[in-house]
């Protein structure tokens, strides 16, 4: 019921609200009672629909009262802080990746870690696992300096703010410096996985225990590589081609232009030293059952690289014609008559070009210690045209050959072994080591010289002259000599012992030096990244780039953004009257034009804010953000 002064009761008990179209009252602290109110749009014309009623709230009547919504009181949620110079976090940061390069460093350059990374691609996984945190730091720290940068030097539009924010070099409207910021940021990381991928080609060793990874002790011997152990029947023509095919094609002249003799021991194949112009060695290798072992646990790329002190087959050149020429023409004629006399100890080959080669040597079974070798002109008719003694006498070259103890390092891949360094000393074997040359049953001439026609038969026609023809003799005679004794001698070809002649007791393999313990040292080396300045820079360029970023934001620790920017502190702080401009893009989240988010830190005493006001650039174009004041607590 309407009174004459524009106020009405209500009475609360027994009216349904809900009827009537008003809210319920569940809690009075919603509500406020204000002061008498007049309908001011009420005339005697218009009646409440309400009645004539008093409203009663907790027994109070209120009918001189009105009702209003309160705004509900709710404390901020905002972190008041002050800028500081770095952050704890930024700290961490610059020490995870510091961490980081000390790590993928130390995965190259330490010789153990290297190497125990060098199986598969481990070494690989691990630095690409690295370089990402690393950029994962770079990237937590770079976007906060790229914010700074726009706000002190920049347009400070929003779009390019938006941009940095989300990472994205096709960000609209972004200003084109910022595009290519952006993207080279994000085209760092992927040049730097592909450029460490690069400095393949290195290797890492470490020294191992031999008995430990193969099941037993080191045995070395005269002893043809796994898989030419049974080839040739025991002619020892196989293992000889083996053997001497490496020096073979080192030394041929490449377009008819002889190459210079090494200045050092020169090694080549499996087993064979050119020790001197004169001199050569033939190296006794390691059991085949031994690198059998090695090549089974290698991966591809793999190797062991094997260091022992062994006995070789040496072949030196003697000078007895020069240092006593009668002593020596007299022996000469003396071996050379008992060789005519046998089977097989002079042994002539003509060529078919005039020349003979000729092998002189004691009668078998004997000494085979002193060899004969050399060309000699034909002679024509007489003897079917082959050289006697006295036509050979001016040609013969005479080697000496022995047991001596040798070095060797060899390289065991899963293709193969191979010599890569020796020498030797002169130190010659004991007498018992010496029985396998000086009582044998070899009979070379027999077996070999139709090898060695094609082994140093250039030397008499188109490289006749060269320089090379004398260290190709020695290493004829000592390979010749080695071969044989092995695929007659070997244990893997006998029964463990060298059976020598009556005279002569019955000796083991040990003691003739067939078969024998060596205490070697072996290096297992994996291939791995190459140890390079160049590498360990670019491993260095993300977290160095960490420290610039935190340097720069040092030096600008007054601009008014921190680490913190973003959608929810420029809500905090937007003057709400400017948003009007940015109607129409709650959805595409675009604008026609850029929009300037311009900054106004202000300050009281120690407190102060931070406000943010959007405006067309072109109404702005004049206006710099300000700077923070130092010590001032923000909100």
């Amino acid at each position: 019921r309407l009174t004459a002064t524009g106020t009405f009761t209500l009475i609360i008990t027994g009216i349904d609200m809900a009827a009537l179209g008003w809210e319920r009252l569940n809690d009075s602290s919603d509500y406020e009672l204000d002061q008498p109110s007049v309908f001011a749009n009420n005339d005697a014309g218009r009646v409440s629909p309400l009645g004539d009623h008093h409203e009663l709230i907790h027994g109070q009547d209120i009918s001189s009262v009105g009702l209003s919504r309160r705004k509900p009181s709710r404390p901020p949620l905002g972190k008041p802080t002050q800028k500081r110079t770095f952050h704890l976090l930024h700290l961490s940061i610059a020490g995870i990746s510091l961490i980081c390069l000390a790590l993928a460093i130390t995965a190259v350059a330490n010789e153990s870690a290297s190497w125990r990374l060098g199986v598969g691609n481990r070494q690989l996984i691990v630095l690409g696992f690295l370089l990402s945190i690393m950029n994962m730091c770079l990237g937590s720290v770079a976007p906060t300096l790229y914010l700074l940068l726009e706000a002190r030097f920049g347009s400070s539009t929003l779009q390019n703010y938006n941009g940095i924010l989300r990472n994205q070099f096709f960000s609209p409207r972004l200003s084109f410096v910022w595009r290519v910021i952006i993207g080279l940021a994000t085209a760092l990381p992927l040049g730097l996985s592909v450029a460490y991928k690069t400095f393949i080609g290195g290797s890492s060793a470490q020294t191992v225990d031999v008995a430990a990874w193969i099941g037993n002790a080191s045995y070395y011997g005269m002893f043809a590589p796994p898989g030419l152990q049974l080839l040739g029947e025991k002619t020892g023509i196989s293992i000889f081609s083996n053997a001497t095919l490496p020096y073979t094609v080192a030394s041929s002249p490449p377009n008819g232009s002889e190459l210079p003799l090494p200045t050092r021991a020169q090694t080549y194949g499996f087993n064979i030293i050119l020790l001197h112009n004169e001199n050569a060695a033939a190296l006794d290798i390691p059991q085949p059952s031994y690198v059998s072992a090695v090549q089974a646990l290698l991966a591809g790329g793999e190797s062991w690289n094997i260091s022992a002190p062994v006995f070789a087959t040496v072949a030196t050149f003697n000078h007895s014609r020069t240092r006593d020429p009668d002593g020596y023409a007299s022996y000469f004629d003396d071996v050379c008559s008992a060789a005519e006399a046998s089977s097989g100890a002079y042994t002539p080959m003509t060529m078919i070009n005039e020349w003979s080669l000729v092998l002189l040597n004691h009668p078998s079974p004997g000494d085979q210690s002193l060899q004969y070798i050399g060309f000699t002109p034909l002679r024509g008719t007489e003897h079917n045209g082959l050289p006697l003694c006295s036509d050979f006498f001016p040609y013969a070259n005479a080697y000496d050959v022995t047991r001596q103890i040798c070095q060797g390092t060899w390289t065991i891949t899963r293709g193969g072994i191979e010599l890569v360094e020796g020498s030797c000393d002169g130190t010659i074997l004991p007498a018992n080591r010496q029985v396998v040359i000086l009582h044998n049953t070899l009979f070379l001439g027999f077996w070999y010289m139709s090898t060695l026609v094609e082994f140093l038969g250039p030397f008499a026609t188109a490289r006749n002259g060269s320089e090379w023809a004398g260290p190709s003799m020695a290493i004829g005679v000592a390979a010749m000599v080695w071969s044989k004794i092995t695929v007659l001698n070997s244990p893997i070809s006998q029964d463990e012992s060298f059976r020598a002649p009556k005279e002569l007791a019955r000796l083991t393999a040990d003691e003739a030096g067939l078969l024998y313990a060596v205490n070697d040292t072996a290096m297992y080396i994996r291939p791995t990244l190459r140890k390079s300045g160049l590498l360990y820079l670019l491993l260095a360029v993300q977290p160095a780039l960490v420290i610039i970023v935190l340097g720069l934001m040092a030096v600008l620790r007054s601009t008014p953004l921190d680490r913190g920017f973003g959608l929810v502190s420029i809500l905090s702080g937007i003057d709400r009257d400017s948003l009007d401009s940015l109607a129409g893009a709650a959805l595409s989240g675009e604008l026609n034009r850029n929009v300037k988010l311009i900054i106004r830190p202000t300050h009281e005493d120690a407190q102060g804010r931070v406000k943010y006001h959007v405006a067309p650039v072109s109404s702005t174009a004049a206006v710099r953000n300000k700077g923070l004041t130092p010590k001032i607590i923000y909100h």
